[in-house]
């Protein structure tokens, strides 16, 4: 073991801070931030892209919350964001925009990130053992790095080093950890992957990896697997 590639909701952090405390937040300033944001086209563009196919899907959410026939414009996106929301989809555009919300949360004291006590002796006995840190969320990196400067434990951004958002692909895809092993400049079966998500520690696997997958309380039911499952990180070393 040479790499350990760390989750964050689920895994280092509960997933109810994620949908209790940290959507709630950017969904509620989200019309503030947007009037004041300069949007260039390089920008726009991908978001027009998944407005198109989403206005082709007839899905009665999207009526609800664009309307019939809605036409693209920086006026809606508002409301095109709110139903991505709602979808929980893994979007690069949104994913960016919510991290911004919540840097001016957690630099204002208004957010503070809450981790899981074990997370913190796990991180110090690997760099013990010379063990690197990384991270992979569905988050942007920019979202990552703030999670774990501003918690309830501290600044343990000294810890990792380096960050892995969804530029690098989907994480229930092979191609992603492929991509992450490659930047890492590694070989796969140097890493150790930790997720509380089935799927995704099936897509590490088919990459080389070695997957361990986290129960934490309140985390959902997962598909039946084949991986060591772990209550606590520090559990791997025992």
């Amino acid at each position: 073991m040479k790499h350990f590639l760390l989750d964050i909701e689920g895994t280092t952090a509960p997933i109810s801070f994620v949908h209790e405390v940290l959507f709630p937040f950017a969904q509620e300033r989200l019309d503030e931030f947007l009037a004041g944001f300069v949007w260039s086209e390089a920008q726009l563009e991908p978001v027009r892209s998944e407005f198109e196919k989403d206005k082709l899907a007839n899905d009665p959410d999207f009526v609800s919350y664009l309307g019939k026939d809605p036409v693209f414009s920086e006026t809606i996106l508002p409301a095109y964001f709110r139903y991505l929301i709602l979808r929980d989809r893994k979007f690069g555009p949104l994913k960016e925009i919510q991290g911004k919300i919540w840097k001016s949360g957690y630099e204002s004291g208004a957010i503070k990130s809450i981790i899981f006590p074990d997370v913190t002796p796990f991180l110090k006995k690997a760099k013990e053992k010379g063990i690197a840190c990384h991270v992979y969320s569905s988050g942007s990196v920019e979202a990552q790095i703030l999670i774990y400067k501003y918690s309830n434990v501290g600044d343990l951004t000294e810890y990792f080093q380096s960050y892995f958002d969804t530029a690098v692909g989907g994480k229930r895809e092979s191609i992603s950890y492929r991509n992450i092993v490659h930047a890492l400049g590694a070989d796969a079966g140097e890493i150790v992957f930790f997720t509380d998500i089935a799927e995704e520690g099936i897509a590490a696997k088919s990459a080389g990896m070695e997957v361990f997958i986290l129960d934490r309380p309140g985390n959902l039911p997962q598909i039946q697997h084949e991986f060591r499952v772990l209550k606590e990180l520090g559990s791997i070393w025992v």
